[in-house]
């Protein structure tokens, strides 16, 4: 096991890069839909650059939850949690009510919401405009595939981050031990649907796109168990044919007489 700051570190500056990843998503997929060739401007090495520039910054964000957080005893019970070691001090006031419901929430979701309608708009000027067919296509699913993913992260995240507020506060005012198990248990389950965020990319992207299940398709079959086959093929042992064994045995014979 972990320490409990070590994890809750880690958690902020993965949780959040992933989240500014998928803003970066939704942001891209708007320049490359956008009929403005100055916004087409960006390649992969600003983009790169843009991503170190990100992790150096979350990575300063999470030094602080390494700081202060600790692994404190729930009174009652031999049960632990994981809170900042100042409770109801500034850092615990940053973390519930701005860290977590800003930049781990209301941000990333006013960025793709924002830029995900803008994108959605963009197709449907090119749908009026002399766009190639398959251009047009490749660009309506992978909108669909990001504005799926954006509601997705809607769902799935701002309950928990609502719920963690309310915990915080109903824990601060009262020392009620079934009232705060009660949060605890509910805090636990919409931590379980928190982490459907990071695990229903493949899910939403086969069931939002055909081509995406056509390359997967050809990815399985095509390849992989293709290769499979061969190989299992040339591992196979072959049986001697019957003729070798008939001219040893006939030779056998002839040397005997």
């Amino acid at each position: 096991m972990f320490p409990c700051n070590i994890q809750m570190a880690f958690a902020q500056i993965v949780g959040l890069m992933s989240h500014i990843i998928m803003c970066f998503g939704a942001i891209d997929q708007f320049m490359s839909t956008s009929l403005n060739e100055s916004r087409q401007r960006f390649n992969l090495k600003s983009i790169q650059r843009l991503i170190i520039i990100v992790i150096v910054i979350y990575i300063l964000y999470g030094i602080p939850f390494f700081i202060y957080y600790d692994a404190i005893p729930l009174s009652g019970t031999n049960a632990t949690v994981c809170l900042p070691k100042d409770s109801g001090g500034l850092f615990s006031k940053y973390v519930v009510y701005i860290g977590l419901p800003i930049f781990g929430g209301f941000l990333p979701v006013t960025i793709m919401s924002t830029f995900g309608f803008l994108t959605f708009r963009n197709v449907r000027r090119m749908a009026r405009k002399n766009i190639p067919i398959s251009r047009l296509r490749l660009d309506q699913q992978l909108t669909a595939m990001i504005l799926i993913k954006i509601l997705n992260f809607f769902v799935t995240v701002v309950p928990f981050l609502v719920v963690y507020i309310v915990r915080y506060i109903v824990s601060s005012h009262t020392n009620d031990t079934i009232i705060q198990k009660q949060f605890q248990l509910v805090n636990r389950v919409f931590t379980m649907l928190f982490y459907v965020n990071y695990a229903d990319n493949f899910y939403i992207f086969v069931a939002s796109s055909g081509r995406f299940r056509r390359q997967l398709k050809y990815v399985l079959i095509n390849v992989h168990f293709k290769l499979w086959r061969a190989k299992r093929n040339m591992n196979r042992i072959h049986p001697a044919p019957e003729c070798f064994e008939l001219s040893v045995t006939s030779d056998f014979e002839h040397k005997r007489k």
